[in-house]
């Protein structure tokens, strides 16, 4: 049987529909979901109660290097500026794949290590539910800017090409250019 256009379209279309909402990051100007993470000390940081602005950068095993440009320029910027004396900056780490005994306790282990090693607080997903609320897209690094209000500013699947980096370093630095000198 031969598919026709308007078939091929529609096949596509259904194919987006049932991929789910992965594809779809959250929209500029959109409310921040109020979630808990957990750290690998199983200490919980609550969202809603965030009142500085929020940088979040959410990857599994297999995409943390997409973004590895990005989190070089970060850590020059802070160097450079100081942002994260003022802006919260985290990492949720997808471990869904490990979400059963014992491999979650070696999971939260090595987010221990990978917290004391990078000097930042890494978030630990074992069931997903953090990327769902959150709206990111599975399998691809994800990068959300919000401001202190909760409101998205910037949001990126994928690798950030050097514009899209250019874009939130800019956010930060127009952030950072209207609070006093600490």
């Amino acid at each position: 049987m031969k598919t026709g256009r308007l078939g091929a379209s529609a096949a596509v279309a259904i194919a987006l529909v049932f991929a789910g909402r992965a594809l779809a990051l959250p929209n500029v100007a959109s409310a921040r979901p109020a979630i808990k993470l957990t750290d690998g000390w199983d200490r919980e940081l609550d969202l809603a109660k965030t009142t500085i602005p929020l940088i979040a950068i959410y990857e599994d095993k297999d995409d943390g290097y997409q973004n590895q440009a990005l989190k070089e320029q970060l850590d020059a910027l802070d160097k450079s500026i100081g942002y994260r004396k003022r802006v919260l900056q985290i990492i949720i780490v997808d471990l869904t794949p490990y979400n059963y005994w014992p491999a979650r306790g070696m999971a939260k282990n090595e987010i221990q290590k990978w917290s004391n090693k990078v000097g930042m607080i890494l978030y630990s997903d074992f069931t997903d539910s953090a990327r769902a609320t959150l709206g990111f897209t599975k399998a691809q690094s994800n990068v959300v800017m919000y401001d202190k209000a909760g409101a998205v500013q910037f949001a990126f699947a994928g690798a950030l090409p050097a514009g899209k980096r250019k874009e939130l370093t800019d956010l930060i630095r127009a952030y950072m250019a209207t609070l006093p000198t600490l």
